[in-house]
């Protein structure tokens, strides 16, 4: 029961249950961790920073976990790991604001003063703050205090703080809100009886533990559905492919191919981010230093002043299965890369070229490939400027490179005379990364039926990189014979090829394996050998199952 707090009493300080203020104080600090995560996602989706903290956790972890495990989730449940990652650092970071609630308890000790009590919260919370950009980034590989953020390091000092602070006051609210004494004031009790006394005590303990459970419930039910909101979008929020796979290849009346352009709500999107970065166009800014005679530096103004070429480039991640949805064809405008290095000035022994892109994502290619006339700086796809998860304002199109390279967010690109390994590659995945010859069954899928005795057109894609391919072939007896499909010539150099295939099989009810494979200029077959996306990635015919009726 409350204790009221009369004119002919005296302030005395609480005695509370150890276990009970443990648990308390717990929670307080909970409730000051999800606070802090909830504005720093608004933040980070708002594009105020392009990294957080738990961006940072999130890819140490992935790098210390090893390729094995990281590829083992990649083909287990993609794309959704990294949501997973995410959120388990999120959970994380509340569970430790938990514990410095169970700090703030101890040194506090059984007082309730709110001077001490803010005292000590601002303490804490300052206090891990420089252990973080102390000790906690050059953990995390950013260097001390946040060196190896390069542009970011200044903002990210400067907004972690703030967040610090943020979730040292709320820790000391809710400390003082969940274990304070609550005085009610002076209360005229000399002619009330003692059961109205027992009654207005009753109330008046009812009234704050209602108010205390409004105050849990709120936060935690505004964090569970920002988080779950923002993730779930990132985790469930994918393209629907199917009526696009469906059409892919299908006959248009002036005698095109459906498909042959991936529309850019179908196009796979892969990152190493559960949240991409959301770059302000208007202060964004391209650097081109390193081993070049004139450093460089942009902005889309500029950018927009050199001359465009147009290209059609299919993108295929390197983390793609056989027959995987993550590869589609796009038509993009840039800038011939070449052009930009040629007014930076190439100096000699360059080997490679870096690019930093403003997620903190590294990776590189040789500075042969970075001269080839169809390697784009792309400023816009399907006839708009790139959306933020293909890279707004600027990414890299490379030939003949699985996507991981073609790095997206530009913002540095630096010249070196060394080999240099990025991101992927430091978790073991090839630094050469040349894409394999692929093809596909991508109508109809496997596992469908299809009428005995009718004609059902099989339709797929076949992609080289920018090798030409001239023969596309499907089995519909698991190999043991190959047939010839028709293909279309591919739109552009470094763009995928549609192939059809009319079959009909005898009517009757049947399971039939379906094959395809490709053959590459110079007679070169696709190989049949089976291999895993890691680390260079997969290979083999894309085999399906149908069934006649």
């Amino acid at each position: 029961m409350a204790t009221i707090i009369t004119d002919e009493e005296e302030l005395d300080q609480q005695e509370w249950d150890g276990r009970t203020r443990r648990g308390t104080s717990f929670l307080a600090g909970a409730l000051a961790g999800m606070v802090m995560t909830i504005v720093m996602l608004a933040m980070l989706l708002l594009g105020v920073t392009p990294r957080s903290i738990s961006n940072l956790v999130s890819d140490k972890i992935a790098s210390v976990a090893g390729p094995g495990i990281t590829e083992f989730f990649i083909q287990t449940i993609g794309a959704l790991g990294k949501e997973m990652l995410f959120l388990t650092v999120l959970i994380g970071q509340v569970v430790v604001g938990g514990f410095l609630g169970l700090l703030l308890a101890f040194i506090t000790g059984r007082t309730d003063r709110q001077q001490t009590v803010w005292r000590n919260s601002f303490i804490i919370s300052t206090g891990f703050w420089l252990l973080f950009v102390i000790a906690g980034l050059p953990l995390l590989d950013q260097g001390f205090l946040g060196s190896g953020l390069e542009k970011d390091q200044i903002a990210t000092l400067i907004i972690s703080f703030m967040l610090f602070q943020l979730f040292g006051l709320t820790l000391g609210y809710a400390f003082l809100n969940l274990l304070g004494t609550t005085a009610y004031g002076t209360a005229k009790t000399g002619n009330l009886t003692e059961k109205q006394v027992a009654a207005i005590s009753e109330r008046q303990d009812t009234e704050t533990r209602t108010s205390r459970r409004r105050f849990v419930g709120t936060i935690s039910a505004v964090f569970v559905l920002v988080v779950g909101a923002a993730i779930g979008t990132r985790a469930f929020g994918g393209p629907a492919l199917t009526d696009y796979r469906n059409s892919l290849g299908d006959l248009n009346s002036d005698g095109t191919l459906q498909g042959e352009i991936t529309p850019t709500s179908n196009f796979y999107q892969v990152s190493k981010n559960t949240f991409n970065p959301n770059v302000d166009g208007k202060s964004w800014k391209l650097t081109i230093d390193g081993l070049v005679d004139n450093p460089q530096t942009f902005d889309l103004d500029t950018i927009s002043q050199f001359p465009r070429q147009k290209v059609y480039h299919t993108l295929t991640c390197i983390s793609n299965e056989v027959g995987g949805d993550y590869i589609g064809n796009a038509e993009w405008s840039g800038i011939q890369f070449k052009t930009l290095l040629d007014k930076a000035g190439v100096k000699a022994g360059v080997k490679k070229v870096v690019f930093t892109s403003a997620d903190g994502y590294k990776d590189s290619i040789t500075i042969e490939k970075a001269m080839e006339p169809n390697t784009t700086l792309a400023v816009e796809m399907n006839g708009a400027p790139l959306t933020t998860d293909h890279g707004y304002p600027a990414r890299m199109l490379i030939p003949n490179i699985y996507g991981m390279k073609n790095a997206k967010w530009l913002t540095g690109i630096t010249l070196i005379d060394t080999d240099f390994a990025g991101f992927w590659q430091q978790q073991g995945w090839d630094n050469t990364a040349t894409i394999h010859t692929e093809s596909s069954i991508v109508s109809p899928a496997d596992g469908d039926t299809v009428p005995g005795g009718q004609t059902t057109t099989l339709k797929g894609i076949a992609f080289a990189g920018s090798r030409n391919i001239e023969k596309v072939e499907v089995s519909t007896d698991s190999g043991m014979t190959w047939n010839t499909a028709t293909i279309k010539p591919r739109i552009g150099a470094n763009s995928w090829t549609l192939w059809r295939y009319d079959w009909t099989p005898p009517a009757g009810s049947k399971g039939y394996i379906l094959q395809v494979r490709a053959t590459e200029e110079g007679g070169i077959l696709q190989t049949v050998k089976t291999a895993d996306p890691y680390p260079s990635g997969s290979s083999g015919y894309h085999t399906i199952s149908l069934r006649t009726t």
